[in-house]
Parts: C-alpha cells; sequence; structure tokens
C-alpha cells in the first residue's frame, strides 16, 4: 500500500468502485448468477460492496488528522445540530430502499416487475438513495474537514453520479424507454423541487412517514453515539494494508 494517504485512499475507493460496478454487468451476471442463484449472488455483491465502503471509510478516519486541516466546525454552537440534521436527512432518504423490498439484499428472489417506481420518494426525486449517499460523506467531510477528507468526498461523489449516469439511467432506459421519459419530465432529481413547481404532488398516504420518524430516531442515536463511534474508527476499523 502507498506511503501517501492521498494515493492509498484513492486506491479504497478504487477498489469499492470496481466492486460496485463490475458484478452487476450483465456481461457478467449473465455467466455467474445462473450458476450460484440470484439470493447468493446479490448478497455477495452486497457484502463486499458494504465491506469496501467500511474499509475506505475506516482509512478516512484513521489518516485524516496526517492531512492539513481546512476548516475546524466543532466549536460553534450551531454545527453539531447541523451535522445531525444533514445526517438525519440522509437516513431519510436511505429508507427509500424499503420500496425495494428484500430482493434488493438478496434476502428473497426478485418479484415479477411491477414497472417504474414512481411514488413515494420517487416524487420528492428520481434518485433518493444518491442523496442518501451525498448527505452521510458531506457531513463527514465537514466533521473531518481535512484536505483527505475532501479528496474522499470528490472520490465517492464522482462515482455516485457516474453510476447514476452511466449505469442506473441506461439501464432504466433499456427497460422502460418512453415511460422513463414521462417520469423524468414530471420529476426532478434536486430534492422536492418538482413538488414545490407543482409538477407533481404527493398524497398524504404516500407521505413515507415511517422513515420521518425513524430518521428523527436515528438522528437522536447518531447524536447521542456519533462521536463514540468516530473515535473508535480512528483506532480499530482495520484498512486494506493491514490487510495484506
Amino acid at each position: 500500500m502507498p506511503s501517501s494517504p492521498y494515493l492509498a485512499l484513492a486506491m479504497h475507493v478504487l477498489a469499492f468502485a470496481f466492486w460496485s460496478s463490475f458484478w452487476p454487468r450483465r456481461a457478467i451476471k449473465r455467466r455467474l448468477e445462473p450458476l450460484v442463484g440470484f439470493r447468493a449472488y446479490r448478497i455477495f455483491y452486497n457484502v463486499g460492496t458494504i465491506v469496501l465502503f467500511c474499509l475506505s471509510f475506516g482509512y478516512l478516519a484513521q489518516h485524516s488528522a496526517q492531512t492539513p486541516s481546512l476548516w475546524n466546525l466543532r466549536g460553534y454552537a450551531w454545527f453539531r445540530p447541523l451535522i445531525y440534521g444533514i445526517n438525519g436527512l440522509g437516513v431519510f432518504f436511505l429508507t427509500a430502499a424499503r420500496h425495494l423490498g428484500p430482493s434488493f439484499w438478496g434476502f428473497k428472489n426478485p418479484p415479477p416487475d411491477r414497472g417504474l417506481l414512481t411514488t413515494g420518494f420517487y416524487k420528492i426525486t428520481r434518485h433518493p438513495l444518491y442523496w442518501s449517499v451525498f448527505c452521510l460523506l458531506f457531513a463527514h467531510t465537514l466533521v473531518f474537514g481535512s484536505a483527505l477528507a475532501v479528496l474522499y468526498f470528490f472520490c465517492m461523489e464522482l462515482y455516485n453520479v457516474a453510476g447514476v449516469i452511466v449505469f442506473e439511467n441506461r439501464g432504466l432506459a433499456r427497460h422502460y424507454g418512453p415511460a422513463l421519459t414521462a417520469f423524468h419530465a414530471q420529476t426532478s432529481t434536486l430534492p422536492f423541487k418538482a413538488i414545490w413547481q407543482g409538477r407533481v404532488k404527493l398524497e398524504q398516504r404516500e407521505l413515507p412517514r415511517g422513515a420521518v420518524i425513524g430518521a428523527l430516531l436515528f438522528t437522536v442515536l447518531i447524536a447521542l453515539l456519533h462521536e463514540p463511534i468516530l473515535e473508535r474508527l480512528m483506532y480499530a476499523v482495520p484498512t486494506l494494508a493491514a490487510l495484506h
């Protein structure tokens, strides 16, 4: 592993990006998924993705202080509420994964195609999981305030945006064609923009009350446990360097 923390972190992100984009490729899935089954293949992919993400974040936590500090906002009274609010918003968007069902995690076989998801979170934004990642990464970039944290945010967001454009939108266009075009005309990538403009209306039955309550509760949990967990990450999380 390179001695430069910038290069080492970039390699962590590249490992995560390669894993996350290699296994979902149609050519790979067509050959391997029939051999092991959908559930095993999906769990294998998800576990690897989570592990590599945790290793990359662990490296950031351990080595952030080795790079120049660009800001330190921890002394301001408004900083903690801001961080908890951004994290809570990230958790709120993350709960959109429930619409994808247990098959998203590999716990069940995929159901028959129910069509393009256009309700609930997808009226708020076309890409709720993208915004979840953005909020969670941005909050921690503000917390660390280091050059290494900025590099991590930039690299992960570059992959996040590229994943939406290259993989998600292309795949949806192949499957849904005109329906996707109509959906894009009604909605917006920016959260709540289409609702504010009146292009779509979020019905009361669609309002994810459980997601709001869950995000609030998780935000309280973050407020209580965030700093102790972050401190443990800085000293206890293994990195790819430790695995070689």
